[in-house]
């Protein structure tokens, strides 16, 4: 037991009065002997046994009544794990953040079903003075307005609000974003007056929905409960996450080869996954591709279009391939141009033709006139750069230059963030100092230095040179080797190549090695572009791989695969929940406006008060998206811009169902100063405050009813006697 006025307790010395009262009555009188009276007191021997009895009794219950007094002045309490204290008669505000993400549709909506009832159960165990709100932890960019989302950002009195709310809701096709649900319900309850605030997380606990670093550091300012929904043990799914178009041969009927990658995230392999491909809604084909366990594969299909403009293609995994279907299909917008266009920047031109720097690689781009490459090259020096935009090409090749204008940098830069490819080839003339400094931003690796093997007049070459090693066989440039050549790769001698520093945590994707695992072939995301590095060259100063059989198929593959731009319509970048820009500008004749996949119009909103600025807006379901000038004039009808179409997907981590256990979750919660609530047993919950069960009051309670049992002990027998007898309607007076 504990005290809250531990130094009243001194009063229970007040206890020891009524025994020195009672000690200091009990002195003996001087005993003198009276025959007359030895009848009277041996009559009253046994009223006196009676008498001091009585005495003792009041004497207890005079010593336990100041014990019990001094006891309830310090305000005794225990500590409980249940019952009820005097926080928890105090008014609630409680808000339930409900993860209403893509994953919580797995197992058929079973998960959000187990939701619902989660927050019903809690709703049960409200009292009618609590107060309750919902908020939905589906990832929106920061401010941006829930829409039709019936979240209830005001604390209401009826809890039958929240349950309307959830039942006209279920799981979306957008990611999680938990800490964005938390802070919105930490929000709300900064501006409700309650005296005791909560926060109820409900989700299925998916590790990639929760970002400890966008914690607020100063805490949630509530106790946070967290009902884990999701299934117990392996979460197996199947899902598309990529899509790409590759075109192979332009003309009349151009020809592209569609590929899907299908993951795995389960423990087991899935053997004979299904994929289908539409193109325009019409069904075009299916295949079979066994998927290992936690790893990817590619099922691809070579399609001949008709004529030029726009084709919209679906690729889904078969029906019941797997309980959370919404991440089984991938929207994929297809231009039909003509030509990729590529910029050959020569570091090292020379006058013999197959001496030159870019002498192989533009007949590999280019095999002859009348060939029908979808590849259009063209040359030019490192002095052509001057005043050059790279925007006019789909790929920039530095082949062994040395360096370039800083203003052309700069140019560079923009140009491979807004969705263009470079590929950096090494050569003599690459500084690895220099190259460093200059394309530091570009780089998949800095470069550490050459590292020269054998010249090719040494006897002892063959033991020396390198060659290329382990292949990155499940990336779309390395498709083409399981054709007839595409072994030769594997022979090709090295006599030099680059050194890469190496590099942790980054996002560089090592396409080729050598045999002793230096890197020959990588590649790196930057922004929405992609940069790629050989770090031997594509002529014959380093290496015979010009004159292999695999050197055209590679080079083509790789500026096709680099050619891939955001603006070019054959990405599935978008997803739904981000943020889409678009480069456009007021045109003269009309209004620019975006339509959805059901036909419903989208506000675009400039992203500044400047001129020009580029126009946004949140893409909330996937599909296929049109942009289209609404003319201002009468009988016009509305016309679409298919350059500018585009696809937005459900984001590739909202596949990733592995769950961050509830007890990691907390302690993350903990580290950035969260409060604590009580837990249940299906239920995580943060440290919680001790519950003091007070127990004074009792005491005092006790203390009334031995106050009133000494009045009762002490008063006289015949008053008593008087007294029941009223009670009974009898007369006070004895009868005669």
């Amino acid at each position: 037991m504990n005290f809250l006025n531990p130094l009243l307790l001194l009063g229970i010395l007040a206890a020891a009065l009524p025994i020195i009262i009672h000690l200091i009555n009990r002195r003996r009188a001087v005993r003198r002997p009276f025959p007359a009276l030895d009848f009277l007191l041996r009559s009253q021997k046994k009223l006196a046994r009676r008498l001091k009895l009585r005495q003792l009794l009041l004497l207890l219950l005079r010593v336990a009544a100041l014990l019990l007094l001094a006891l309830a002045m310090a305000r005794p309490y225990l500590i409980s794990d249940a019952g009820t204290t005097e926080a928890d008669r105090m008014p609630v505000g409680v808000v339930f953040v409900v993860d209403d993400s893509a994953s919580m549709g797995y197992g058929g909506g079973a998960t959000w079903d187990k939701a619902v009832d989660a927050v019903e159960e809690r709703l049960s165990g409200l009292r009618a003075w609590d107060r309750v709100g919902l908020v939905f932890a589906g990832a929106w960019p920061g401010g941006e307005p829930l829409g039709e989302s019936p979240a209830l950002l005001q604390l209401s009195d009826d809890p039958g609000d929240v349950r309307e709310a959830l039942a006209g809701h279920g799981p979306s096709e957008r990611a999680t974003d938990l800490v964005a649900g938390l802070r919105t319900a930490a929000e709300v309850l900064a501006g409700a007056d309650m005296p005791r605030k909560r926060i109820i997380l409900v989700t299925d606990g998916q590790k990639t929905g929760f970002d400890p670093q966008a914690l607020p550091t100063g805490g949630l300012g509530a106790a946070v409960e967290i009902l884990d929904v999701g299934q117990e043990g392996d979460r197996p799914n199947l899902a598309i996450v990529e899509a790409e178009a590759l075109q192979q041969s332009t003309g009349a009927r151009p020809e592209f080869e569609i590929s899907a990658t299908v993951q795995n995230f389960g423990a087991e392999d899935a053997l004979g996954v299904e994929v289908r491909l539409s193109i325009d809604g019409a069904p075009i084909g299916a295949g079979l591709v066994d998927v290992p366990a936690g790893k990817t594969a590619r099922k691809s299909f070579t399609h001949q279009f008709e004529g030029k403009g726009l084709h919209r293609a679906r690729l889904e995994l078969a029906e019941g391939a797997d309980t959370l279907p919404v991440d089984n299909v991938r929207h994929l917008p297809i231009q039909l141009v003509q030509k990729i266009k590529v910029l050959l920047v020569n570091g090292d031109p020379r006058s013999v033709p197959y001496l030159d720097e870019l002498y192989y690689l533009e007949r590999a781009l280019q095999p002859s006139k009348r060939s029908t490459s979808a590849v259009q090259a063209e040359s030019t020096a490192v002095e052509g750069l001057a005043g050059r935009s790279f925007g006019d090409y789909d790929v920039v090749v530095m082949a062994n230059v040395e360096k370039i204008p800083r203003a052309s940098v700069a140019e560079l830069t923009r140009f491979v963030k807004g969705g263009g490819g470079l590929l950096f080839v090494a050569g003599d003339m690459v500084k690895p100092e220099l190259y460093n400094s200059l394309f530091a931003e570009l780089l998949p690796k800095p470069v550490r230095s050459i590292k020269r093997l054998a010249d090719r007049d040494d006897p002892d070459a063959p033991v020396k040179i390198a060659r290329f090693g382990q292949i990155d066989r499940s990336h779309p440039v390395f498709k083409v080797f399981d054709l007839p050549g595409g072994e030769t790769v594997h022979s090709v001698p090295v006599f030099s190549h680059l050194l890469l520093e190496p590099t942790v945590g980054d996002e560089a994707r090592v396409l080729m090695s050598y045999g002793d695992g230096a890197p020959a072939l990588i590649e790196r995301s930057v922004g929405e572009g992609r940069v790629a590095l050989l770090t031997t060259t594509i002529d014959r100063d380093w290496t015979d791989f010009p004159i292999r059989t695999a050197f055209l198929p590679l080079t083509r593959r790789l500026v096709q695969h680099l050619a891939r731009r955001s603006g070019s319509g054959q990405s599935d970048s978008h997803a739904v929940g981000a943020r889409v820009r678009l480069e456009v500008q007021p045109q003269d004749k009309g209004r620019v406006e975006v339509r959805d996949p059901e036909g419903g119009r989208i506000v675009l909103t400039p992203e500044s008060s400047e001129d020009g600025a580029p126009l946004s807006f949140v893409a909330r379901e996937a599909g296929h998206y049109k942009v289209v000038v609404t003319s201002e004039l009468p009988g016009e009808e509305p016309r679409e811009i298919e350059e500018l179409a585009f696809a937005v997907n459900v984001a590739k981590d909202e596949a990733d169902l592995t769950p961050l256990p509830a007890s990691e979750l907390l302690a993350l919660l903990q580290g950035a100063g969260g409060e604590g609530a009580e837990g249940q047993a299906d239920a995580a919950t943060l440290d919680t405050p001790e519950r003091r069960v007070g127990v004074w009051s009792i005491l005092l309670f006790l203390v009334t009813m031995i106050l009133l049992g000494e009045t009762i002990l002490g008063t006289r027998r015949s008053i008593l006697i008087r007294l029941w007898n009223l009670a009974r309607g009898r007369s006070a007076e004895p009868e005669i």
